[in-house]
């Protein structure tokens, strides 16, 4: 009989091997990767009974945590994330301490709402300013003109979610590195590893046309006229509603990329959560893979978000995925 592996974790805090203090205090690891959207999170609930993080053990917000996952054969690595948030829990059942640490900065000014006209801007030209700004450095990021964006009482890593995503782009963060990769580049590599029904504990799949458009409206400038034109991105055939994005676009060239993305955002119409019976390494965000045996849902998926979760109860791994369509 095939022994199953025991999982273990190594820490890292500020640099420093935590991981034979912190190993007999730990109850969880929970780390969760994300596409987009938001940083990656790493979770410790620890056992508080004697006191040390409540006194010379206290997780200061800012503090480095580095996270490694070691289960058999497979090592993966969470990153180094920063401490943003502690939750002590007292009572008669024992107290414990939960620490919550993003691989984002905790530099309260990236999360601070503002309003500016970035008219004249490239993608990339908002990026490296923010990045800048924030002690980001950036990768990826195109040369693409934005035309006129507000931003509207966001906070800066929002507004960029939002233009990335107009302009068939995504980011994520990982050890203060922005990272942009166009959404066609990752719905079409390569199918990571494959998974049968039967590998499965637990599968849910949402299959819906609701909000659904065949076709993608927007207006640009003709330069040469000086009128007002406008450029439909077309898609499914058989889906008879039009999406106009209300915005007004410099040229037909940025008309086009915003159209085209809109519409592949449209087209997502299979999607749910699924968790495998084993850990997979390579089950991360951004990668793609094959399910099979699940009849017309069969095909490739994009995995949106992963979360592993080590406790008492062994190793399991949860995530978001969709159809690549």
């Amino acid at each position: 009989m095939t022994q199953i592996p025991k999982p273990t974790v190594k820490l890292l805090y500020n640099g420093k091997d935590c991981t034979s203090d912190f190993s007999r205090y730990l109850n969880s690891v929970t780390f969760q990767d994300y596409e987009d959207e938001q940083s990656d999170e790493l979770t410790l609930n620890l056992n508080n009974h004697d006191g040390y993080f409540s006194n010379s053990w206290y997780p200061d917000k800012g503090d480095k945590l580095t996270c490694t996952i070691i289960y058999g054969a497979d090592i993966f690595e969470c990153g180094t994330l920063t401490i943003d948030d502690n939750h002590f829990d007292y009572g008669i059942s024992g107290d414990t301490v939960e620490i919550k640490a993003l691989a984002a900065s905790t530099n309260q000014a990236v999360r601070s709402n503002k309003v500016k006209n970035w008219s004249g801007h490239s993608l990339n030209s908002v990026a490296r300013e923010m990045g800048k700004t924030h002690g980001f450095k950036v990768l990826g990021a195109q040369d693409t003109n934005i035309g006129t964006i507000i931003q509207k009482n966001e906070a800066d890593l929002t507004f960029l979610k939002r233009i990335a995503r107009e302009f068939g782009y995504i980011f994520n963060i990982k050890d203060n590195l922005l990272t942009f990769i166009k959404t066609d580049t990752l719905l079409s590599a390569d199918s990571l590893f494959s998974l049968d029904k039967k590998d499965l504990y637990n599968l849910s799949l949402d299959d819906t046309s609701a909000k659904l458009y065949g076709k993608v409206k927007v207006s640009y400038l003709d330069t040469k006229t000086k009128r007002l034109k406008s450029y439909t991105a077309e898609g499914n055939s058989q889906l008879s509603d039009t999406y106009t994005i209300h915005k007004r676009f410099n040229n037909l060239k940025e008309a086009e990329i915003a159209a085209r993305a809109a519409l592949k955002i449209a087209h997502k119409e299979v999607k749910g959560t699924i968790s495998p019976k084993l850990p997979i390494n390579n089950f991360i965000a951004g990668a793609n893979f094959e399910l099979e045996g699940i009849g017309k849902h069969s095909g490739k998926y994009h995995i949106k978000s992963s979360k592993r979760i080590i406790n008492t109860g062994g190793y399991r791994i949860e995530g978001e995925i969709e159809k690549c369509m």
